[in-house]
């Protein structure tokens, strides 16, 4: 992982970072004042909603700490996306006051699930979509069932808008979240409702998915013209094979040059087939041999470069393998799918080296096959948590190319 900086190297001060945790506490405090003043809220109700607020505070506080530290976002790009998502949750915070004066059926909490995920991880978006359904319960007083049907939808609509990977496509999982949250509002309506049913009774349920829908396009919309496309740029021109780095290769190293054009190939392939970021696996194909070992040194090559963060992990993980400073052990699937493109890369180019002649369809197999059981007795499948799945699609890959080999004679 990158080198961290002490809190004295660190221009910034650390307390700053928590101002979002602070503003939060300080609307939790303000609604349950509102509720113990205009609803004739007992003293001890109103302390006990206080403190659960709070507490919900403190988990979607912890969590954010936990998956992005205060260490971490003393970069300038780092520093934005957190901003985006307190933003999106004190939004969030502040609604749950609304919801003192409108029906739980009108509740659009679903959307702030996805959003937040959106802007942060599956993981936050449900922890931060949950805290603040418990505080508008906990608020209003409303029954276990209406956490519960929120909590249900928010996950619905997170587990089919992730992974974001590739063109954003809103148009199946927005209408999975939104038949979810309306199948889910009308049987509560059907189920509880002790009197004979009317139109009237799913108008808000209707206005309910339409305010969701909504604001999820134009959380997803955002998110697109801030994060995915914006890197996207940056990808089309790092992955210009005339980028200054490959150029000069290319001028001056051909051997060099060619193993970082085949690997780069293969990572492409492969993350496109085990839907990983192709655009990232592509980009650390090209780049992992001018990555330095040393931690300073490499630090200063990423940041001269301005990798996409996804890119820097996938150099990280691999840079500290090879300079075994990880136990001959990988953190992730991207970086041993980097690893195997490349030593079969390496290996291959050698043969021809030394038997230009040889056909490489009736070495291949072989190649691949004893790359793989190598590494595997090494436990890199089990530290890179590839599944059996992987590993598969990856030799299939390798060993249906027989035709391309030939180009790197």
């Amino acid at each position: 992982m990158p080198e961290r900086r002490s809190e004295s190297e660190n221009p910034k001060n650390s307390y700053l970072w928590f101002v979002p945790e602070i503003i939060c506490l300080v609307i939790c405090a303000v609604l349950a004042a509102v509720v113990y003043f205009f609803f004739d809220l007992e003293p001890t109700a109103a302390i006990e909603r206080l403190v659960f607020s709070v507490i919900a505070v403190a988990i979607i506080g912890t969590a954010v700490r936990k998956q992005y530290p205060v260490v971490k976002y003393s970069e300038e790009d780092a520093l934005t996306n957190l901003g985006r998502f307190w933003t999106i949750y004190i939004i969030g915070l502040c609604l749950t006051g609304v919801t003192l004066f409108i029906p739980s059926a009108a509740w659009p909490f679903t959307g702030f699930f996805v959003v937040l995920a959106v802007f942060s991880s599956p993981f936050l978006g449900l922890v931060g979509g949950c805290s603040l359904v418990m505080i508008s319960a906990l608020l209003c007083g409303s029954k276990a069932a209406i956490v519960i049907l929120y909590i249900l939808c928010g996950s619905l609509g997170i587990a089919v808008f992730f992974p974001i990977k590739g063109d954003i496509r809103i148009g199946r999982p927005m209408f999975i979240t939104l038949l979810g949250l309306l199948a889910c509002e009308m049987t509560g309506i059907i189920l509880s409702s002790s009197r004979q049913l009317s139109p009237e009774q799913f108008l808000l349920p209707g206005v309910n998915v339409i305010i969701t829908g909504i604001m999820i396009f134009i959380g997803i919309r955002t998110y697109a013209l801030k994060v995915r496309y914006k890197l996207r740029d940056r990808y089309q021109l790092l992955n210009d094979t005339e980028y200054y780095l490959l150029a000069a290769t290319r001028e001056n190293d051909r051997r060099t040059y060619k193993i970082l054009i085949h690997t780069s190939y293969f990572t492409e392939r492969i993350a496109a087939r085990l839907g990983m970021n192709s655009d990232a696996l592509k980009c650390a194909g090209y780049y992992y041999k001018f990555c330095p070992l040393g931690v300073k040194e490499r630090q200063e090559f990423l940041d001269g470069e301005n990798f996409p963060e996804e890119v820097r992990e996938i150099l990280i993980d691999y840079t500290d393998f090879i300079a075994k400073r990880t136990h001959n052990k990988l953190a992730t699937r991207e970086s041993a799918v980097l690893l195997f493109s490349h030593t079969i890369i390496v290996a291959i180019i050698a043969l021809y080296e030394k038997n230009p002649e040889i056909k490489m369809s009736t070495q291949i197999d072989k190649i691949v096959d004893a790359t793989f059981m190598r590494y595997e007795k090494a436990g890199l499948f089990d530290s890179s948590n590839l599944t059996f799945n992987d590993v598969n699609t990856m030799k299939r890959i390798f060993k249906e190319e027989k035709l391309y080999y030939e180009l790197l004679r």
